[in-house]
């Protein structure tokens, strides 16, 4: 059945004044959007095939599977769906965001995206579609309830749902800021995507660079932003990147522990000689005295891979032209 366009409008309407006040502000983006949030190997797919599949629907195409074993085998009454948030920041991916040590990772190394990309869809046209079901809580938990019409709509917290700080002890907060939104798989999104926003101007980039020619046709879309607060950003993650004659510039977000990382930076040739790999065992995110860092290494004009990782974990990769491009 799906919403009546009279019950969105004021849903959108409602929350977007209540949440423009003075406390959280930036959750005033959050009511006209929905949310799908994929490891970058995972969005890549999702942008080259346009889609947004189901569990059941991509099975042996997930190039990466971060759901917690025992979460996501517990019930499968969603399986069929494209699922879809309210909000941003769902307690899932405080717990899958960003590159980690294994003792770090709560539901295991598997369930874990050094590299995360927000997927934000137009909350209009996907709540007021025929197929459209929405939940209270996140769909694993047994106690979750689901329906299709305004009357269930109405009975969803979403006082909680889109609840900002600490809970006063109240942890139903923390399940209801899991509320879903469950579309027939697949989900179009050309008919639906607002933005595809990355944490950094350096993945942004590699999402580009890794999407290929698909990228191309959403570019426009393809964004960084921290207007909606969309990330935790508790973890290391490259901020940016340039390569030129004298070697590849980069800078790091730190942990949130300011603990040292281990980085190793690549330079490739276009014929895939490598020409520069270093490894820092024990590098602070940002130099002492401010800026960037430069692994310093000379490189004659032509066009360069480079590539990052950060504590073992692919973190950035694109093509660089090094030298004077003639017009």
């Amino acid at each position: 059945m799906g919403l009546t366009a009279q019950a969105a409008d004021a849903h959108i309407a409602r929350w977007q004044a209540e949440l423009g006040k003075p406390y959280y502000p930036h959750r005033v983006h959050w009511p006209s959007m929905l949310f799908h949030h994929a490891p970058i190997q995972n969005a890549v797919g999702i942008i080259q095939s346009g889609e947004i599949r189901s569990r059941r629907h991509s099975e042996g195409h997930r190039p990466l599977d971060v759901a917690a074993a025992g979460v996501i085998d517990s019930r499968d009454r969603a399986h069929e769906f494209s699922r879809l948030y309210f909000r941003p920041r769902t307690p899932t991916q405080y717990h899958i965001e960003g590159i980690r040590r294994p003792d770090e990772c709560q539901y295991g190394p598997a369930a874990h995206a050094p590299v995360l990309v927000m997927f934000a869809l137009d909350a209009r046209s996907i709540l007021t579609m025929p197929s459209t079901r929405f939940s209270d809580i996140n769909m694993q938990n047994g106690a979750a309830r689901d329906g299709d019409d305004d009357a269930f709509f109405s009975t969803i917290n979403f006082a909680k749902t889109y609840h900002e700080g600490a809970t006063g002890g109240d942890t139903s907060i923390i399940n209801h800021r899991a509320a879903e939104v469950l579309c027939q798989s697949p989900l179009v999104l050309a008919e639906h995507l607002k933005w595809v926003i990355c944490r950094s101007e350096a993945e942004r980039e590699t999402l580009i660079h890794m999407a290929g020619p698909a990228a191309g046709l959403i570019r426009p879309k393809i964004v960084t932003s921290d207007d909606g607060r969309v990330f935790e950003k508790r973890f290391a993650f490259v901020e940016k990147v340039y390569a030129s004659p004298e070697g590849v510039t980069f800078s790091l977000n730190p942990r949130h522990d300011r603990a040292k990382l281990k980085v190793r930076v690549q330079v490739q040739t276009d014929g895939g000689v490598v020409v520069f790999d270093q490894i820092y065992n024990h590098l602070l995110a940002r130099p002492e005295n401010g800026g960037n860092w430069i692994s310093k290494v000379k490189l004659k004009d032509g066009l360069y891979r480079v590539k990052i990782q950060i504590d073992d974990h692919n973190a950035y990769e694109n093509l660089f032209y090094v030298g004077e491009v003639l017009f």
